[in-house]
């Protein structure tokens, strides 16, 4: 079936079972979002622990604060590194530590964060309204970015970390119909910026192709090819260099797939993960993992085209996050179909889990999207208790206090401490402690921290 223009209606005729009145429609399109926005920042706040909010986190000081120092705002914002661009963080930098005083630098950063997460969390909601039927798979979609289990571990409210959630929206921004030039050109600005930020949207070049009649469709392609270009140049001129060790074999990828972002998909303790596996063997997460496997083949054979286009690009994300991180960061920590048992018992958690679970909890959503939305009693009873298992995995794991930032060291209180070193030498730096260790450390001018000292 087709609408206006030439955009494919993905959703497909179906007979649902519920058919909202004009008004309900409205409230979803108009006061929805606006709410959902709001209630994610809440809750993506409340996720992190006071430790954590005041922490400044790895790059974000070390890297994006300090070349801003060094480079200026304009000589930062396109500077690489680790072999690719970084816009968005590097945007973010600037405007919190422009608009802040450098004792709420880190603050600010985790708000900052907070809000983007949201704001990517409420995008999906919107832009899946024409391939995900159920209003409450929307939901939960719109909350994976914010309630990912192992979010606050590393990723989550810092901008070192960011690209993974623009990452995660880039395959909905290409999958929603495009029926306007306003809606084509929003959101080709958004999939540039995306694309200006992480290399890995490459991936998902497949969905491109998808619907590339359409002229209206073509500002989000070409915003995100030319995000992708300026990333595979600067690359090429700044590759990255990883030194090599451990194994990247394919029996590594598949069970530390299994054991990590399918398994952390579900609870945010990978120790406890490898404990079980340490006890019982791999079976313990092979099983589930099977049995996960045969659901989704279900979802997908009942599914319709949309749903199945969803389902299809979660699992390719999911697999090229992880699948990528293992080849291009050989490590013996990656090395899983060769541990022990001592080894699994202390199982260290991956950015990259994260990173690849946020598509594998968003596929499972698709899935029970699938039964939503059928004719059949037994079949919405199954979607139904599927929306549980999503809602209680993201209620068990609400609360997080094992981040890698817990333990500080506190960015305000560092700053205080520096006043009266600085008053002694004002034209000299400070240098501040960051997570996650002591080899992490930004040189903060002097000049500022006494105007702040001033207000």
């Amino acid at each position: 079936m087709t609408t206006s223009g030439d955009e494919p209606d993905l959703r497909e005729p179906v007979g649902e079972p519920d058919v909202p009145t004009w008004r309900s429609k409205r409230v979803v399109r108009v006061a929805g979002p606006v709410v959902l926005f709001l209630v994610t920042i809440a809750l993506g706040w409340l996720r992190l622990t006071p430790q954590v909010r005041n922490t400044v986190w790895a790059e974000d000081g070390k890297v994006f604060l300090e070349e801003q120092y060094n480079l200026g705002v304009a000589g930062a914002l396109f500077h690489d590194y680790a072999g690719y661009l970084h816009v968005v963080p590097r945007l973010i930098v600037a405007a919190v530590s422009k608009t802040l005083p450098v004792d709420h630098f880190a603050v600010g950063i985790s708000a900052a964060c907070v809000v983007v997460v949201a704001a990517v969390g409420v995008a999906v909601f919107v832009l899946t309204k024409d391939v995900i039927r159920s209003t409450t798979a929307r939901v939960l979609l719109s909350l994976v970015p914010t309630l990912v289990p192992l979010g606050p571990m590393e990723i989550q409210a810092n901008v070192a970390n960011l690209h993974w959630f623009l990452m995660f929206l880039t395959p909905f921004l290409l999958l929603t119909p495009v029926r306007s030039w306003t809606k084509g050109v929003l959101l080709g600005i958004v999939a540039l910026f995306c694309a200006l930020t992480e290399i890995q949207v490459v991936a998902f070049f497949p969905l491109f192709l998808l619907q590339i009649r359409n002229p209206r469709r073509w500002p989000v392609l070409t915003g995100a090819l030319v995000g992708a270009a300026a990333q595979v140049a600067t690359t090429l001129l700044h590759p990255r260099v990883s030194a090599p060790a451990g194994h990247d074999s394919i029996p590594d990828m598949v069970l530390g797939y299994i054991a990590q972002p399918v398994a952390g998909s579900w609870t945010w303790s990978m120790p406890t993960v490898g404990g079980l596996i340490a006890a019982h063997g791999i079976a313990v997460v092979v099983v589930p993992f099977v049995v996960l496997v045969a659901l989704v083949a279900a979802g997908a054979w009942i599914g319709y085209r949309g749903q199945r286009w969803v389902l299809a690009s979660m699992i390719w994300g999911s697999a090229a996050v992880w699948c990528g991180a293992v080849v291009l960061n050989p490590n013996s920590m990656l090395a899983f179909a060769h541990f022990d048992a001592d080894t699994w018992r202390t199982v260290w958690t991956f950015r990259y889990t994260a990173a690849a679970s946020m598509y594998v909890i968003a596929g499972f959503v698709a899935v029970l999207d699938a039964f939503l939305v059928q004719r059949a009693l037994w079949l919405r009873v199954v979607g139904v208790l599927l929306v549980a298992v999503v809602v209680w995995t993201f209620a068990a794991n609400f609360a997080m206090d094992k981040s890698n930032r817990q333990q500080g060291p506190f960015w305000s209180g560092q700053v205080d401490q520096s006043d009266a070193r600085c008053a002694t030498a004002p034209r000299g730096n400070a240098l501040i402690q960051i997570a996650p260790g002591p080899q992490w450390a930004v040189t903060v001018p002097c000049r500022l921290i006494d105007e702040d000292a001033a207000r």
